[in-house]
C-alpha cells in the first residue's frame, strides 16, 4: 500500500513539474516576443514610474520627448487599457499607456492580433 502511495505521489509530483515547465516555457516566449519591439515617441508622452498595472496610471515619472526610441520590456494587456514597460534613456524603468500621446510600437502589434 506504501509503496503504490509513493509512486501515485511521485506520478503526481512529475506531472506538476511538467505542467509548470511548459507556463514557464510559454511565459519566457511570451516576453521574449516582447522584447523584439521598439516605442518609437512621435508626441510628447508621460512615462509612469514602474511596471504597468490594471490602473492604466501611477506616479509621473518624466515627459519623454517626440523622436525618441525605447526599448519594450513587456506588453500587457488590462481591462481597460494596455501598457508597454520600457526601458527609458536615463537608465530607468517606466511604463507607458497606449493612447495616452502617439507612440508606434515597431513591429506593429496588429500583426499579432
Amino acid at each position: 500500500m506504501k509503496r503504490s502511495l509513493s509512486s501515485i505521489m511521485g506520478f503526481a509530483l512529475a506531472l506538476g513539474m511538467l505542467i509548470g515547465g511548459l507556463f514557464l516555457l510559454l511565459w519566457a516566449n511570451d516576453v521574449r516576443q516582447d522584447r523584439k519591439h521598439t516605442a518609437l515617441v512621435k508626441s510628447p508622452t508621460l512615462a509612469f514610474a514602474g511596471t504597468g498595472s490594471d490602473l492604466c496610471r501611477g506616479s509621473k515619472l518624466t515627459l519623454i520627448q517626440p523622436g525618441t526610441t525605447l526599448r519594450v520590456r513587456r506588453i500587457r494587456y488590462w481591462k481597460n487599457c494596455a501598457t508597454v514597460d520600457v526601458a527609458l534613456t536615463d537608465g530607468h524603468v517606466g511604463h507607458i499607456v497606449l493612447g495616452e500621446g502617439d507612440v508606434s510600437i515597431i513591429p506593429s502589434l496588429n500583426a499579432y492580433e
